[in-house]
Formats: C-alpha cells, sequence, structure tokens
C-alpha cells in the first residue's frame, strides 16, 4: 500500500501535488470510490435478482457453467467457468493442484494454463481462513471459506488497480479525464471478471503499476511489476517492449538492466513446471488443449465471422458468439486506429503487442467450435492505452459509456445465471 501510494503521489505533477497533499486521499475516494461503489452495488443487486431474468440467458441448458455448486446459492452465482480451475489450484497442498483436475480428455493438462500468482494470492489469503484450505478432489468442489477468499482477493487487487489507473491518468491528461478513465473501466460489460474470482483484477493492477512506473523513470519498480505480471498471465512478459521503448525514448540515459526482470515471472514459472513435472513448456501444451494455436492475425476475425453464420449439427440452435467476439476486435481495433496518432510510443508498442498476442493465438484447431476469438471481450479490459484515450474526451467516454452499461446489465445477468460472457 506504501509504494502504490507513493507512485501515486509522484504521478500527479508537483503543480498539483503543492499545498494539496492533505486533499488527495479525499479526491481518489470521491472520484474513484464512487463509481466503484456504484457498479458493486449494481452486481449485487443482479446477483439477488438475476435467477428471475431468464432473457439473460436465451441458450438455456446448452452452454452453462459446469461449476458445482459452493457453499449458499447467492455464493454459488459468483463460482463459474475458470473460477473452477483457479480455485482447485489455490486449495490443493504443494502441487497447487495442478495435478489434480482434468476436465476431459481434451483438456489434459488444461489446468497449467492458468498461470500461479493469483491462486498463491488467494492461497495466502485462505491462510487465515480456518477450514478455507481443505484439499479439493479432482471433481469435487472447494469449500466456501476458498471462493470468498478468492473474491476478497480479486477485489481488493481491483480497488488497488483503480487507484493506479486514476493516478495515472491524472499525470498524463488531469483529474476529469481521470475520473472519466475509472468510470468506463467500471461500467464496461465484462467488468464482471474484475469482481469474480479470475486472475484479471491483479494482471491489471501489474500493468497498470508498470506504466505509472515508468512514467515516472522508476525502473526497477517497473521491471519488478512486469515480472508480477508476467506470473499472472502469459502476456505479461510482453511488457518487455514497452519498457524498451521507453528505454529508447530517454535517450538510453538509464539504467536497461531491469528490463531482465520482466520475464522472470514467466521463467519461474517453467521452473517450476521443469522441476516438478519435467517439462518447462507444458503451459503451451496446456494452451493447445483449450484450443489456443498459432495463426495469421486476421484468420480468427475471418473465421469468427463465417463459422457462426454456418448450421453446426451439433449445436441445438445458432451460435453467436464467434459473431460477437470478431465484432469486439473489429470495432476496438478501429478504435485503436483512432486513437494511434494521438498515442505516445511506449503506450504504441503496448498495443501493437496486445493485438498480436490476442489475434495471433485463435481457437482455431477445434473444427466443431465456433468461437475463434475466445474471450476477447474479456481480453479487452487490459487494452489499457485504449482506455486512457478514450477517457480524454468527454464526447468518446458518453458514446462508450452509454451502451457499456445496458450491455453490462446484461452481462452480469448471464454471469450470475451460469451462462457464457468470455
Amino acid at each position: 500500500m506504501k509504494s502504490l501510494t507513493a507512485l501515486a503521489t509522484r504521478a500527479i505533477p508537483a503543480g498539483h501535488v503543492r499545498g494539496r497533499r492533505a486533499s488527495l486521499p479525499l479526491m481518489v475516494l470521491q472520484d474513484v470510490g464512487a463509481p466503484l461503489l456504484l457498479t458493486r452495488l449494481l452486481l449485487v443487486l443482479v446477483t439477488l435478482t438475476a435467477p428471475q431474468w431468464r432473457w439473460t440467458v436465451p441458450d438455456p441448458g446448452r452452454f452453462l457453467s459446469p461449476a458445482p455448486p459452493v457453499g449458499g446459492a447467492l455464493l454459488s452465482r459468483w463460482y463459474h467457468w475458470d473460477a473452477a480451475w483457479y480455485l482447485r489450484i489455490a486449495g490443493n497442498g504443494s502441487q497447487m493442484g495442478y495435478s489434480h483436475y482434468t476436465e476431459n480428455a481434451a483438456h489434459n493438462f488444461g489446468t497449467f494454463a492458468f498461470f500461479p500468482l493469483y491462486p498463491l494470492a488467494v492461497r495466502v489469503a485462505a491462510v487465515a481462513v480456518p477450514g478455507a484450505l481443505a484439499a479439493v478432489p479432482a471433481r469435487g468442489q472447494p469449500r466456501a471459506r476458498l471462493l470468498v477468499a478468492a473474491l476478497v482477493v480479486a477485489n481488493v487487487a481491483f480497488v488497488l488497480a483503480l487507484a493506479a489507473l486514476y493516478a495515472l491518468a491524472r499525470a498524463r491528461a488531469g483529474r476529469e479525464a481521470a475520473r472519466r478513465a475509472v468510470w468506463l473501466l467500471c461500467l464496461f460489460p465484462t467488468t464482471v471478471f474484475f469482481a469474480a474470482p479470475y486472475s484479471e483484477s491483479l494482471f491489471l493492477l501489474w500493468v497498470v503499476l508498470f506504466f505509472l512506473a515508468l512514467e515516472r523513470g522508476r525502473w526497477v519498480p517497473a521491471g519488478l511489476c512486469g515480472a508480477l505480471a508476467a506470473a499472472t498471465r502469459s502476456f505479461g512478459v510482453a511488457l518487455v517492449l514497452p519498457y524498451l521503448v521507453c528505454y529508447w525514448q530517454q535517450g538510453r540515459r538509464r539504467a536497461l538492466w531491469p528490463v531482465a526482470l520482466i520475464p522472470l515471472g514467466l521463467l519461474g514459472y517453467m521452473a517450476y513446471l521443469q522441476l516438478a513435472w519435467g517439462d518447462p513448456l507444458l503451459f503451451r501444451a496446456a494452451e493447445k488443449a483449450w484450443g489456443r494455436s498459432l495463426a495469421a492475425p486476421w484468420v480468427g476475425i475471418v473465421d469468427g465471422l463465417t463459422w457462426s453464420l454456418r448450421p453446426w449439427p451439433h449445436l441445438p440452435q445458432q451460435n453467436w458468439r464467434g459473431l460477437t467476439d470478431a465484432l469486439y476486435a473489429l470495432v476496438f481495433l478501429g478504435l485503436t486506429a483512432l486513437a494511434w496518432p494521438q498515442m505516445g510510443w511506449v503506450d504504441r508498442a503496448y498495443a501493437s503487442v496486445f493485438w498480436l498476442f490476442v489475434l495471433c493465438e485463435p481457437q482455431v484447431s477445434d473444427p466443431h467450435y465456433p468461437d475463434t476469438l475466445l474471450s476477447m471481450a474479456r481480453f479487452l479490459l487490459l487494452l489499457l492505452p485504449l482506455w486512457l484515450w478514450l477517457a480524454r474526451s468527454r464526447w468518446r467516454t458518453a458514446l462508450m459509456a452509454l451502451p457499456s452499461t445496458v450491455a453490462l446489465l446484461f452481462y452480469a445477468g448471464r454471469w450470475v445465471n451460469g451462462a457464457w460472457i468470455g
């Protein structure tokens, strides 16, 4: 917390800070707390009432989460899809459950695709909760207390990420833009994943702190945040490129060696895989088991647009998820192109590797599944430079926030009812 506050304070221009240090916590509380509180209350309301929202699940019984109930009915509404993988990893002893759970033959080794830092954080938090770390059997369910710990970790990380985002946006474009950036991220439809037991909020925290550190020339903290990001998601190692671009922009007057810290998160996970399982690339095998494979960047979009329109004999009705994800990609690619002239080179580097990462690994290896850009709407939460660009303009913020608010209700209702949203 101290380091986060220090980075946030340094990120605000001196003219804004001098004589106003006492009011900074109040401004953060107002500008971050209001959107956070209102949107979280909205999610609570949806959780309580969504089982009656049958219109949010037009495909009941066809593609619903297989995760078993945990705890009471309300708590179980937040235990869906990948949450089951994260909690089984967190709850299973010294090997963290990586050998305990196989969904089916196609997903053999599927657990290794989930990087360890978020499950580790959940496990550490659960130490303080008696009984939360009881072992999870291969097809069993974790304790409700472990799910509560996972929810707490995800939501605390999101609060800290929003505070860091506010500081970063305020340093770049002022208080109004910072406030709008927070609202945009809180209202985007897949913001549900920042409240769910997923690694999104923790990864966002490291990415924002990485950019915040670069903004102030804090090279070692930037490298450390990059390493933590790489231990949370495989995409974290891509932060090497924006670091190098920032170093180049500074005229190579700064230390280059902290960039070597960034891959350590990935290398640490690979070392664990080698020592425990004899194969440092098991995470790649797991990603292939989930259907991810290398392809040209346009393949996922083209197939997503066309495959969803085909008749699929094994599906009882038309599947529009692939079409929706392809449209998300096209719209946000267009927005990135519009924002490109106003982005700095560091932001351009991050946006470039982001799009290469999400577009060049579509799910095209399974010819029986129409959603090639699986989870695109969730991945867009991490396109940080674009959110900062959108927030610089009131009309851009309004154009994004209005449909997002409506879609958030639909996405939250689907999530609570166990339907797929990303």
